[in-house]
């Protein structure tokens, strides 16, 4: 009986390394309102998450039941499944009554949507009254092509053609740097 416990708890860790590898998240099937978690129906759901979660608590509590407590077989088995369903119930209302509703009220910062995204310079326009250099990049993003007006992060002088990272989009202007300080930093 040790052995099918022990199979079953590494079961539950194999499935719940490759749900971590291939990832859960799946979009939903039909539209979700998040806005203040309250009148979220929670459904259950059997998935490889839920199936390793339960596997891995049903063969650990079953080994430990039976290597310590040395209770029956049979007993051994019913409280080895109903502490491996409340621990997948647990973490199941955890995740959906905190954790969703938590992300789900966050702010996104706009202007940083685009942060880390690559482009080049098309062209250098004409210095400003401050003397700083403006540019105009362009970058790809959603299969598109987009231009939009730039300024260097640290006022350097950037040629036609070089490329840059996006650091930020604000007041109608994308704020750049020479890849090859970006770089250096990875």
């Amino acid at each position: 009986m040790i052995q099918f416990f022990l199979g079953s708890f590494l079961v539950g860790l194999l499935l719940l390394v490759a749900s971590m590898l291939w990832g859960v998240e799946r979009a939903p099937k039909e539209p979700v309102s998040h806005a203040s978690g309250q009148g979220q129906t929670i459904r259950a759901r059997l998935t490889i998450p839920n199936l390793g979660a339960f596997a891995a608590l049903f063969g650990a509590t079953g080994y430990l039941l039976q290597r310590h407590a040395g209770m029956e077989a049979v007993g051994t088995l019913l409280v080895a499944a109903l502490l491996g369903v409340l621990g997948v119930v647990g973490a199941s209302l955890l995740i959906a009554r905190w954790a969703v509703p938590g992300v789900a009220a966050e702010v996104v910062d706009e202007r940083y949507l685009l942060q880390g995204h690559p482009a080049r310079i098309t062209r250098v326009l004409t210095a400003e009254d401050g003397g700083s250099l403006a540019y105009e990049i362009s970058y790809e993003d959603g299969g598109r092509w987009h231009t939009a007006s730039a300024r260097s992060l640290d006022d350097s002088q950037l040629p036609e053609g070089s490329e840059v990272v996006i650091e930020r989009v604000e007041d109608g202007w994308a704020w750049v740097e020479p890849w090859a300080v970006v770089e250096k930093r990875l």
